[in-house]
C-alpha cells in the first residue's frame, strides 16, 4: 500500500514489518530517499518514478533504516544516475556515507533548507532531518521520535533524548512529522494508561480509525506531539511531582507521595515504565 502524504513533495513506501522509506520530490524531477532500507521494495517504486535520485540520508546506523544504501546506490548508478550521495551523522557508522553531517551544517535543495539536527538518545549518532522552505515545514525523525512515542535508549542516556526532543519541540508546530515506524497504536494504548488527558485519548482514537481503515498515522505535526505525545509531554513538565496529570503514573511506578523530578527523570521514568511494561 502507498499513500501520497499530506506534503506533495513526499511519498511513503513501507519497508519491513512496520518501518517507512521516503521519497522527498524536492524540485522537478529531483529527489532524494530516506531511510530505503529494503531495496527489494523501494526500488519497484522508485525505479518507476520520472526523478533523478540524488541523495540517501540515513537516520541512524541500524540496518533497518540504513542496511539497504548501497544496493540502493549500485542500482541507481546502474540506471544511470552519475553520483548518488548518501548523508548520515557525524558520529554515526552509515552504510556507505559519502557525507557526514551535524547540527552546524546545512544544505540547499530547491526550495527547501535542510539542516541536520543531531538528535541522539536512541542511537549516538543520530539524526533528524529538517526540510524548511517558505509554504511547509517538514521533519524526519527516524526512531527518535514517533507518532504518540518515541525510540528506546539503545545508545544514549534520558538526558540526551531529552536535549534531542527539546530540539525538535521549537520546531514550527505546524511542522509535519515523518516518523521512522508504525508503532502508533502501541504507542498510544501506553499513553492512555500513563496519563489521561482528552488529548491524549482523542489522539488514541485518531489511530485506531486510521489504522482499521488501512492508513498510515504520518505525517504527524510538532503541535500534536506537544499535545499529546507523552514523551514529548514529560520533557516539557515544568513541575514533574507526584501530581496533577502525572500523579497517577508516578504512583504506578512505585514513586513515594510527593516525588519530585526534573523533566529529563520523568522521561526516564516514562521510557522505562514503557520498556518493563509497568502499566498493566
Amino acid at each position: 500500500m502507498l499513500e501520497r502524504a499530506e506534503s506533495n513533495c513526499v511519498t511513503i513506501i513501507p519497508t519491513f514489518e512496520d518501518n517507512f522509506c521516503y521519497v522527498v520530490e524536492y524540485s522537478p524531477g529531483n529527489a532524494l530517499l530516506i531511510d530505503p532500507a529494503e531495496p527489494s521494495k523501494v526500488w519497484p517504486v522508485v525505479s518507476q518514478m520520472p526523478l533523478k535520485i540524488t541523495h540517501i540520508m540515513a537516520t541512524h546506523h541500524h540496518w533497518d533504516h540504513s542496511g539497504g544504501n548501497n544496493e540502493m546506490v549500485k542500482l541507481l548508478k546502474e540506471r544511470g544516475e552519475e553520483k548518488v550521495e548518501v548523508v548520515g551523522g557525524r558520529k554515526d557508522a552509515v552504510e556507505g556515507k559519502t557525507i557526514s553531517v551535524g547540527d552546524v551544517d546545512e544544505l540547499e535543495l530547491g526550495k527547501f533548507k535542510v539542516s541536520f539536527l543531531e538528535t541522539p538518545g536512541h542511537t549516538n549518532g543520530h539524526i533528524c532531518y529538517y526540510f524548511d522552505s517558505a509554504d511547509e515545514t517538514m521533519v524526519f525523525t527516524g526512531d527518535c521520535l514517533f507518532v504518540g512515542g518515541c525510540g528506546k535508549f539503545f545508545e544514549g542516556s534520558a538526558d540526551e533524548m531529552f536535549g534531542s526532543f527539546m530540539k525538535l519541540a521549537v520546531l514550527p508546530r505546524s511542522t509535519l512529522v515523518y516518523v521512522g515506524h508504525e508503532y502508533t497504536i502501541s504507542n498510544y494504548s501506553f499513553a492512555t494508561k500513563a496519563v489521561q488527558t482528552d488529548a491524549v485519548a482523542a489522539r488514541a482514537q485518531w489511530a485506531a480509525e486510521k489504522r482499521a481503515n488501512g492508513e498510515f498515522t504520518v505525517p504527524s505535526t510538532i503541535g500534536d506531539e506537544i499535545d499529546s505525545n507523552v514523551f514529548m509531554m514529560a520533557v516539557l513538565e515544568k513541575e514533574g511531582v507526584n501530581g496533577g496529570v502525572w500523579g497517577g503514573f508516578l504512583t504506578k511506578c512505585g514513586c513515594a507521595a510527593g516525588s519530585s523530578f526534573l523533566p529529563a527523570e520523568l522521561l526516564g521514568k516514562v521510557r522505562e515504565a514503557k520498556d518493563k511494561n509497568l502499566l498493566k
